[in-house]
């Protein structure tokens, strides 16, 4: 036991401290207790406190030998879940269930390894073959599983943790064939329009919307009548459509992706008009005591709710077009390769579709149309043809 003596306004005070070790991780501890005197009496009471503290983080440091890889990750999601948003929270849990189907929840943590953790990934990405962002997201997901562990003394050394990565697969034809078929060209974007419209005249509408404002479906559906400046043609985008909050029950309207998110967006004639049909038709809806209830929406269904996403997308399955997946963000990419076509600078796109990583929309935008490729080739024979 060693003792330090401390002078300060309130008089004379000592400091008794001991050190210990921490059988799981080897590590160096100080604990200490103040009092007011050096006597005898003194030490023989701090040195029974400081006992009675070790002995305490002894056997709570024995606890934590024992305690389970699974119920580190619960932790960790639940110390995780007030600092996101709530349907990045719900994605921390189905990540968990992913993760704890390879690695068994009773697991100890300590008895997790790095080559654990890597056949997970490697099984997830390549006997799996789901994606290379999907199987970055996991690995992201259990690196801040095990920071969290050794912010709380559970665990000391990660570093051959933090070392994993996801090696990329090497591109295969149907890899590029799946990058050029994320969005429609014009051909393609009437004819979805066009078997939409025979099933869902309204959704044939919306999803005509997004294809000429490049919105994600949330920022669509949470658009309100307030948001719409009529005489400027112009709408503000300042919020997303919570798809896991039920019509009934709750906030359906949440906060943007991302600062980024929140922005104007310019409006064609052909893109203000459908929002003046949708809103006078709402309005019809909601005099004529039909059951309609207005909520101050613009894109709803004949009850006054915002289309339930899920819904879209049912509908949208129903579509066919070769080679091509219909999502609502297929449409948000038709808009980025007609911006692209029309030669529209990539700083503007990225601003009107509410991106900040250039590399998000190059994504798309190098993926130019066969109407572009075939200008840019009538371009480059006028050229050559000038030089002869």
């Amino acid at each position: 036991m060693w003792i330090e003596k401390r002078e300060n306004n309130k008089g004379t005070r000592f400091v008794y401290y001991e050190r210990y070790k921490d059988p799981n991780t080897g590590e160096q501890f100080k604990v200490n207790v103040t009092l007011s005197s050096d006597s005898s009496h003194a030490k023989k009471e701090a040195a029974r406190m400081l006992h009675e503290r070790i002995s305490l983080k002894k056997e709570k440091a024995k606890e934590n030998r024992f305690i389970s890889f699974g119920q580190v990750a619960l932790d960790w999601a639940e110390y995780a879940r007030p600092m996101v948003k709530p349907p990045t929270a719900a994605n921390h849990n189905i990540h968990n269930r992913k993760i704890l189907s390879y690695i068994p929840s009773k697991t100890r943590l300590i008895d997790v390894t790095p080559i654990m953790i890597e056949d997970f990934i490697n099984g997830v990405y390549y006997r799996e073959n789901r994606s290379y962002s999907y199987a970055k997201s996991l690995l992201s997901q259990v690196k801040c599983i095990f920071r969290y562990a050794k912010r709380k003394r559970l665990i000391k050394d990660i570093s051959d943790l933090e070392e994993l990565r996801v090696t990329r697969k090497p591109f295969t034809e149907e890899d590029i064939r799946k990058k050029q078929n994320k969005f429609l060209d014009r051909e393609e974007l009437r004819s979805v329009l066009s078997q939409l419209e025979r099933i869902n005249p309204r959704l044939s509408l919306a999803m005509e919307f997004l294809s000429l404002t490049g919105l994600r479906c949330g920022e669509m559906l949470a658009l309100r009548v307030c948001d719409y400046d009529k005489a400027a043609a112009t709408i503000n985008i300042n919020g997303t459509l919570r798809h896991n909050v039920q019509n009934e029950k709750g906030e359906k309207r949440g906060t943007p992706k991302n600062i980024y998110s929140v922005r104007d967006v310019a409006l064609n004639s052909r893109a203000a008009a459908i929002l003046d049909r949708f809103i006078l038709e709402n309005k019809k809806s909601s005099l004529w005591g039909s059951g309609y209830k207005d909520q101050g929406y613009i894109f709803t269904t004949n009850r006054g709710a915002p289309y339930n996403i899920q819904f879209i997308g049912h509908q949208l399955r129903k579509l066919h077009i070769k080679d091509k997946i219909i999502t609502t963000h297929i449409f948000r990419h038709t808009h980025i390769s007609i911006l692209a076509e029309l030669g529209i600078p990539l700083k503007v796109i990225m601003q009107r579709v509410g991106h900040n990583d250039p590399a998000t929309t190059l994504s798309i935008y190098t993926h130019v149309t066969t109407a572009t490729k075939e200008e840019s080739l009538k371009k480059l024979e006028a050229y050559t043809l000038s030089l002869i």
